[in-house]
């Protein structure tokens, strides 16, 4: 391994960045504000005091939203000429039902266009049609912002308890929150807009081939092939959609024009250019390819190297080779470590050589995850850690190398590896792994050090 050093830097940042869906856009957030993700919404909770109560009551609160964010994009087709940022803002009567009262609010001050309303809602009574009648409800403040940029909308809300009007404090924290939003130069297209210009594009350079999505997949004559990955490149490069999907495109015709020979070749003919892959061990995969359960929710696969591509070995080929799982496993270890010795690992470490901290590829490669299955590179790893470290592998081309003795750091990866777990193209696993004299194992607890 050649090495880069990198020096000190803090284990945490004071703000932490979270990204809206398909990376459509990113706030900047105090670590003190919790926040909680799915596809569709971003939810930022706070520890607010509770109305009445001074903080010598010594009453403790829970979590309570503060802000809501949901965002979304538009296909409806507008009239040729008619530019795509006049589509219709959120009625407010549908997000806070029963309004009584709207004003409209200044906008906040930033380059992104927003606007801006506030307003009264009452919340519908329960029980009976006497308490109905008696009661008057109970009443309580909302604010609503939205952001525009060609066909994404962006909706953030806050609102009151029952009864209560909205602090200031809460409004300036959630402003102060949605002026750190920033939204992507090039905005990307949600799945299914990007499985329907993925299937234009194949119609278009392949006429001859029958193309059709079915699920998140595309089928190209005879191949099919998964979206997921090619979605998370994506994602990352927005701009570069083309330059992305066509040659995913191109290796689908390649392998149709394959004969028997080149999909089935003989076991001496390819012996030397198979190695193993990591991949989920819940990864759904119909084109029979040989697996064997590892460790940390992975399982190991095994490739055929190409020049530019690689291709999975099938249960089909090892009953025409006669070779089994075993065999085919120490053939592709021999031939990782004469892989390894070819392509050297150069890597980024942050800490002193006497002392490191932390080790990380310096460039992506398909094959970087792969050594962590030679016990040769396991004790090159622990002859620069010590007995024990702990590594996150969140996708096929990048892994991290912590230090036991950095507990604070160790947190730090495990967050950084479970969101880009989340976005990063052919993900592996959000779990950390134990690197030890005993192999590789799941990282549960810093285990006792000697």
């Amino acid at each position: 391994m050649s090495v880069e050093k990198s020096g000190e830097s803090s284990a945490r940042e004071p703000w932490k960045v979270c990204r809206g869906p398909a990376n459509w856009f990113t706030f900047r957030c105090p670590d003190g504000i919790e926040v909680r993700q799915d596809q569709t919404v971003l939810e930022f909770l706070w520890r607010s005091p509770v109305p009445g109560m001074t903080a010598q009551s010594g009453l403790v609160t829970g979590l309570r939203a503060l802000l809501s964010v949901v965002a979304w994009w538009d296909e409806t087709e507008l009239p040729a000429g008619q530019p795509a940022t006049v589509s219709a803002g959120p009625d407010p009567a549908l997000l806070f039902p029963r309004v009584s009262s709207v004003r409209v609010q200044r906008p906040l001050h930033m380059s992104l266009p927003n606007e801006v309303w506030s307003g009264q809602s009452c919340r519908p009574t329960t029980g009976g049609w006497l308490a109905r009648l008696l009661s008057r409800g109970r009443s309580y403040s909302w604010r609503l912002w939205v952001f525009r940029k060609g066909r994404l909308t962006i909706v953030a809300t806050t609102q009151s308890t029952d009864g209560q009007a909205l602090s200031r404090e809460q409004i300036l924290i959630c402003e102060r929150l949605l002026m750190t939003m920033e939204v992507a130069e090039v905005p990307a297209w949600p799945p299914d807009v990007f499985q329907k210009n993925v299937l234009a594009l194949a119609r278009q350079h392949y006429p001859l081939l029958h193309a059709t999505a079915r699920g998140f997949a595309l089928r190209l004559g005879r191949t099919e092939i998964a979206l997921s990955n090619l979605y998370r490149m994506y994602l990352q490069r927005p701009q570069d959609f083309r330059r992305i999907v066509l040659p995913g495109l191109t290796s689908m015709v390649r392998l149709q024009e394959l004969g028997p020979e080149q999909l089935t070749p003989e076991f001496q003919a390819v012996q030397s250019r198979i190695l193993p892959m990591l991949s989920p061990e819940d990864e759904s995969c119909s084109d029979g390819r040989v697996r064997q359960p590892w460790v940390g929710g992975l399982s190991i696969g095994y490739v055929i190297d190409e020049d530019d591509s690689y291709r999975y070995v099938q249960d089909g080929m090892l009953n025409d080779w006669g070779v089994s799982v075993d065999e085919l496993h120490d053939a592709s270890l021999q031939n990782l470590r004469m892989w390894s010795e070819d392509h050297p690992l150069e890597v980024t470490v942050v800490g002193s050589e006497e002392q490191p901290r932390m080790l990380m590829p310096v460039r992506p490669d398909a094959y970087n995850c792969s050594r962590v299955l030679d016990p040769g590179f396991h004790a090159r790893l622990r002859s620069m850690f010590g007995a024990q470290l702990v590594l996150g592998m969140p996708n096929r081309d990048f892994f991290v190398a912590v230090s036991i003795r950095q507990p604070e750091l160790i947190q730090h990866v495990r967050d950084r590896v479970d969101a880009d777990f989340q976005t990063m193209h052919h993900p592996l696993t959000r779990r950390l792994l134990l690197l030890s004299p005993d192999g590789v194992s799941e990282f549960q607890d810093a285990p006792e050090l000697e």
